[in-house]
Parts: C-alpha cells; structure tokens; sequence
C-alpha cells in the first residue's frame, strides 16, 4: 500500500492532469494544431478546455459547418493522443447565448430585466414608487463578448445575451449548443470529450447598466412572502430590508432550476459532466448542479497584497472542494491564474506567482486546475486577450512538465482522501465567511465549510456532526442558524459555537506562532499524511508538534516539487504557538521556503526502510546530510560567449515566441575542487536574481529555477579540479509582449 502510494506522488496518472483553456483565437491551420496538442501531451497536458476565442476570423462562424470542421480534427486529434477534451458553451463569454444566435432565433429571449425610470414607457411597469419613479421591467440591450474582431463590449457587433432566465430561450441554448455539438461528436461522447464547461452565467449580459434580474410573475411570488413591492426600489442604492432579501433569493432559485439544473441534467444524459463555474466566489447552491464543481481565480484577488484570506473570493477555492466531497464528486475544478498580474501590468506573471497560486489552490482542496489559459496565437491583438499566456508562448514552457507534474500530484493526493479536519463552519449561499474565519488559518485549524442546506444529509453519532466522509465536533455558527426553526433540529446535540476561536482542535501544534503556515491532515489508501504550505513571503522555521508522533514513529518530508524526501529530527522543546502541545507527544523541526509546500509521512520502522529503499531503487534522494557550497552569487561573470549549455528539455512544434538573445543573459564561474577532496553527491549552492534561471556544470544540465534564492545541485556532475559552471536567467514574458521592460539577472552583477 504504502509502495503504490508513493509511486503515485512520483508518478502521477494523467488522469489528473491539468486541462487548460486552449484559445481557438486564429486561421485554424491542421498542422499547427496536431503541432500543438502534441506539444501539450510532451509537456505532461493531456487535456484542454477547447475555448472559441476573439481572433477568429469571420469567415468561420460559430456553430457553423467549417467552424466544425475545426472542432472535429481537435478532438479526433485528441483522441489520437490520448487526450481528454472539455467542450466550451459559449463564443465566447458569458455563457447561454449562443454567440447571439438564441436572440437571433426569437428577439423575445433577448436578456430582461428591472429598472428605475422616470416614465412608465420602454417596458412592463410593474409599480409606482413614492417619489414618482417606476419600476419596469423591459429588455436590459445587454451583450456577450464575441469572437471575431468588432464583437467584443462597447462595439457594434457584439451579440445579443439571452435571458437565461427564460426556460423557453434556455431550452434553445442547449437545442443550438449542446445538441448541435452532440450531433457532431457523439462517438467521442464519454470518451474523449468528458465535459461541458459553462462560464459565469449572467442573466442579464454585459454592460446592462442600471437593470437587476427579474422572472415573469415574481411580484407575486414576494408577495406571497409578505413582500413588498415597493420595498424594491433600495435594490438600485445597494441598501438591503426585506424584501430585497426575497428578492435574492428567488433569482438564485430561479437561475438553478431554469439554467443550471437544465444544463447538469443534460450533461448527465449525455454521459459527460458539468463543469465550469458560477458568476460570483460565494455561490453555493449553483454548486451543486456541476458534477465538477469550480470556481474561477482571476485577477490577484487572494493574493496578500490584495487582501489574502481575508478577502472576499479567498472562500472560492475551499468552498466548492468541500461541497464535492460532501456530494461524492471526486473532482472539483479551479479556472486559475486568469489576468493575475503584477500591478496590472499585462504579462507580467511569474513563475513564481504560478507555483504560489498551485499551492494557494491545492492545500484548500482543488484537485483539477484549469490554467487559464494557453493561447494557439499570440499574432498581433490576441497577445492582449486577457493576458498572460501561462503555458506554451511563456519563457517556462520548454521546462513546463515540472508544473504539469507539480499540478498531477496535487490533484492526485486532493482526490479519493478522507479529511481529519474536525471543525465545520456554517454558509449559506452568498453568505461565506472570509475573514471571520482567517484565525483558523493562522492557528493552523483545518476546517471545512459546510452550507446549511445540507445540513438535511447529515447524522448525529455521540455529539458528532456526519456528512459523507467528514466528522465535525464542532461547529462554528457566526450567522445564528441555531436559532433559525429551519436549522435547530439539525444542529440539536452538536458542540455549536459562535465565533472562529477553536484552539483545541488544531491539526497541528507549532512552536511559535505562524501566521503563514496552512496544515491538513487528510489520508488516502491507508496513508496518514500532513500537508504544510508556506504562504508567506518569509521562510518558516519552528517546532511542529503532531499527535500521530509517538510510540518510536519515525517522520518524513517529501518536497511534492522535486520529490526529495528529508529525514526530520525530533524536536526537545514543547511549542507555544496558542495551542495546546500537552496533548502532541513527540515533534519535527519544519522549514519551509517561501511559496513551498511539503508532505509529512509518519511512519513505523518497516515502514520506514521501505521508503527508504524506494527512494533508492527510484533513483531519487535518500534522505542525507547535503553539502551546503554556499550563496556563490558573487562568483558569476558575464560570459558573452564559450559557455556550453544543454537545456533540460526539447521543445517541438511550438514556437514559444521567446528570443533568447534578446530576453537572457549568461554567467560564467569555475569552481575548484581542491585534489584529494572527497565529494558526496549532494553538493549544491544558491545565487540570488531574476527570474528564471537554468544552470549546466561541465556542459551537462543541472536544473532549472523559476524564482530565487535559486538553489542547484551540481554534487553528481562535480569532478577534482576545474568545473565550468554556467547560468542563464530568461527575463519575464512582459519583455517580449508586453510595453514594459523588467529586470532579470544575478543581483548586482553588471551585463553590458
């Protein structure tokens, strides 16, 4: 058991690969495309999200027969290569419209909604306010952003939103989109293509001003709620009372039972899933309509500069994890790293940024990442399509299997595992605490939200709270749901407290306090593990302290990035960190790098040679004592030419866009190993600089580096005397694409 486990985080099924959107965004051509998607299966991407996107050209309209052919000879390409294609809904966002095509079959599906105006023309006039306005409910004129040039907000093509809210223009967006798309390739069905993907579903299009959703004959469903009417005009100020209260939750019931349920059923009948994910971070219930639920990380939003945990969409990652496995859905997606840019700076994305948000989303849950996106052109304007590209037209695509690599194990130990975390804490939908929550995090208390709705599936066992897999002893009720008649019963016996301070039930006890440090404690084939994440700018250092070490167990770092495992030592002192160490037995002593993450195994003495015997039959470290050569980042020169380098990967039928003369910089240092020197194998050194560096030692390659301290290990490549060691740092993509130059290179060293 604990063989294949370890198998299985070295070398991860392509099941879990990531499936990135792929933008369709230019002149198809066959050959580039089979280029591409074998470009992509090298790379360890065995899946795409196949995403019509602005750059087609008008002569292959959506939905149309060449736009077909296209479609065709992707997924049958796919299909060649093993591939698993995920269907896009749209041309192009948001979904439910068919590039217009829905308003064009009947103008009354165009999107409607409500609004003040001063007179009682241009619509259905449901009420007369006090102050002399009028409540109207009438065609909002919104749109999508299309796909061909001239189509995109503000410009005169863009296509007609349908009103999804309509059941009769819904059933005609699934009769011209999925039906059509069945028709084509219903052979794949099930197969090759495993999914629907539908993108933030807006009732009301883009750029509709100052309308709000509405559905025929809902005044007399608030009224049947002792609403009232006039109650309404506080919806267009943002003020709340209640029936505004009513309001919000009709339209997201609405929206489930006309939209989202129409479209997972479908799916299900087809034999794919539902996947994608709803308009805002704290949607719950649309949840669960997707057989994959998901969510959408865009925009730096949870990154700590722009409010991290505490901020608003930091629940959008957790939330849907946990809701899948209280539904038994295996996967859960996250569309991640769309426009996530350093001061909004188009393309200005690092590496660096990439593994952060892969451990941001991993540790709350997300066992299937959607990069967003890979770009089949970058011709001209479609390099400013929401930028970054963040695979192939990247200066870290020839090195991309690492990432791929990175995201399968993540993916592969987030799915068919058993959380130990023992708090729950009460949401409903678009009501998901944020901050309230953060101490959890910094306390290192793994928890799990759980929506009151679902609170109907769960038992009570000894004052224990059971749902799915899970087991809650205690729940955290900010909102007072235990006072609500609805909920009382359910919570009748369990341990409820009302705010998020539950010391007692840490997952694990830490030395000081670590603000930084996230933990899960989860098991998957019989293998206890611990999950530790840095998420802070800052290394980590201290005792930790675990129940599970006790009685002569031995414990075992793996670094999921590189897969090195280290021996930990234990630790003498008891922690402070605000915990309770009394009841931990033994611990370890844990540094974690900024933006790393890595895997604790616990394990008995037989247990413990295997993994060391299967570190060595792999070829991978055995756990020892390395040789530290130290920071020799002052010992390069520039090196204009004489410098033999070998990549460490090939590159083939892509072009990365990334002219390395003009975007690199090389550096030169010959090392001396003094004669009689004995070396060991695990000699390696750090240099301090920016950004992506790639080193060689006596003209073979030594790894490469997506952010520093740059670490090598060049102690198996070492010889007695002379060794050339040479560096090349590739500057960030905004170099080449964007309208700013960044700098890249050793620190303080010159390159003229």
């Amino acid at each position: 058991m604990l063989e294949q486990f370890l198998d299985n985080i070295k070398n991860p099924s392509k099941e879990f690969t990531p499936i990135p959107f792929w933008f369709l965004d230019d002149e198809p051509n066959e050959e580039k495309i089979g280029q591409q998607l074998a470009d992509y299966v090298e790379k360890g991407v065995e899946g795409i999200v196949l995403h019509p996107r602005i750059g087609i050209p008008k002569e292959i309209p959506y939905l149309s027969e060449p736009y077909f052919k296209v479609v065709k000879y992707v997924v049958e390409t796919a299909r060649q290569l093993g591939m698993k294609i995920v269907l896009y809904d749209e041309g192009m966002y948001p979904s439910g419209s068919a590039h217009g095509l829905v308003v064009a079959e009947n103008a009354d599906y165009a999107s409607k909604g409500i609004t003040l105006s001063d007179s009682a023309e241009g619509g259905q006039v449901l009420t007369r306010f006090r102050d002399g306005k009028y409540l109207v409910y009438g065609f909002t004129n919104g749109t999508i952003r299309g796909i061909h040039y001239g189509e995109d907000d503000g410009e005169a093509g863009a296509p007609r939103s349908a009103d999804i809210l309509n059941p009769a223009a819904v059933d005609t967006f699934i009769r011209l989109t999925h039906e059509r798309y069945y028709r084509e390739l219903k052979d794949y069905f099930g197969d090759t293509v495993i999914a629907f993907f539908t993108d933030e579903p807006c009732p009301l299009g883009r750029n509709a001003g100052g309308f709000r959703e509405w559905v025929t004959g809902m005044e007399e469903e608030i009224l049947a709620e002792n609403g009232k009417l006039e109650e309404l005009e506080t919806l267009f100020d943002g003020r709340e009372n209640r029936t505004t209260r009513i309001y919000h939750k009709l339209i997201k019931k609405h929206l489930r039972e006309i939209y989202y349920a129409r479209l997972s059923r479908w799916c299900e009948a087809h034999n794919i899933s539902l996947m994608g994910h709803p308009e805002a971070s704290d949607d719950v219930e649309e949840e669960f309509y997707f057989h994959i639920p998901g969510q959408d990380l865009i925009m730096r939003r949870v990154a700590p500069e722009t409010g991290g945990i505490r901020e608003f969409d930091s629940v959008q990652a957790k939330l849907p994890a946990d809701i899948a496995s209280y539904l038994g859905r295996r996967r859960n997606a996250n569309e991640c790293f769309g426009v996530c840019n350093h001061k909004n700076i188009p393309w200005y994305f690092k590496g660096y940024d990439m593994k952060w948000y892969m451990n941001w989303l991993g540790i709350r849950g997300v066992n299937l990442f959607v990069p967003h996106a890979f770009y089949y052109s970058v011709a001209g304007p479609r390099k400013e399509e929401r930028p970054p590209d963040v695979g192939p037209h990247n200066i870290w695509w020839p090195h991309y299997r690492l990432f791929s690599d990175y995201m399968k194990r993540i993916s592969w130990l987030m799915t068919d595992s058993v959380s130990f975390a023992r708090v729950a804490v009460l949401c409903d939908n678009n009501r998901v605490p944020a901050e309230e929550v953060a101490e959890l995090y910094e306390h290192q208390i793994d928890f799990r939200y759980l929506p009151v709705a679902m609170l109907k599936d769960c038992t009570i066992r000894e004052h224990k709270l059971y749902i799915g897999s899970c087991r809650f002893d205690v729940v955290v009720d900010l909102y007072g749901y235990r006072r609500q008649e609805t909920y009382a019963e359910y919570l009748a016996g369990v341990c409820v407290v009302d705010e998020a301070s539950v010391g007692d039930y840490r997952t694990v006890v830490t030395g000081r306090d670590c603000p930084n440090l996230r933990v899960v404690h989860m098991e998957k084939e019989g293998v206890s593990w611990y999950l530790f994440s840095n998420e802070g700018e800052e290394p980590i250092e201290t005792d930790v302290f675990v129940k599970e070490l006790r009685n002569g167990k031995k414990p075992v770092l793996i670094n999921l990035w590189d897969i090195c495992a280290e021996d930990i030592g234990g630790c003498a002192a008891r922690g402070t960190g605000g915990g309770t160490p009394q009841k931990c037995s033994a611990g370890i002593r844990l540094r974690l790098e900024h933006c790393e993450m890595k895997l604790l195994l616990i394990l008995n003495e037989r247990e413990y040679e295997i993994v060391r015997k299967h570190w060595a039959e792999s070829g991978l470290a055995v756990p020892v004592e390395k040789v530290f050569l130290g920071d020799l980042t002052d010992q390069f020169e520039p090196a204009k030419s004489g410098c033999v380098f070998a990549s460490g990967d090939k590159t083939s039928g892509t072009d990365t866009g990334v002219k390395k003369d003009e975007n690199a910089v090389t550096y030169r240092y010959v090392y001396t190993v003094p004669e009689g020197q004995i070396l060991t194998g695990t000699e390696y050194f750090t240099v301090c600089g920016e950004e992506l560096a790639e080193c060689a030692c006596n003209g073979a390659f030594a790894g490469v580096s997506f952010y520093g301290p740059h670490t090598f290990r060049i102690g198996h490549l070492l010889k007695e005397g002379e060794n050339e060691i040479c560096l090349r740092f590739t500057g960030n993509a905004v170099n080449l694409y964007g309208d700013v130059k960044v700098p890249f290179g050793l620190e303080g060293v010159e390159f003229d």
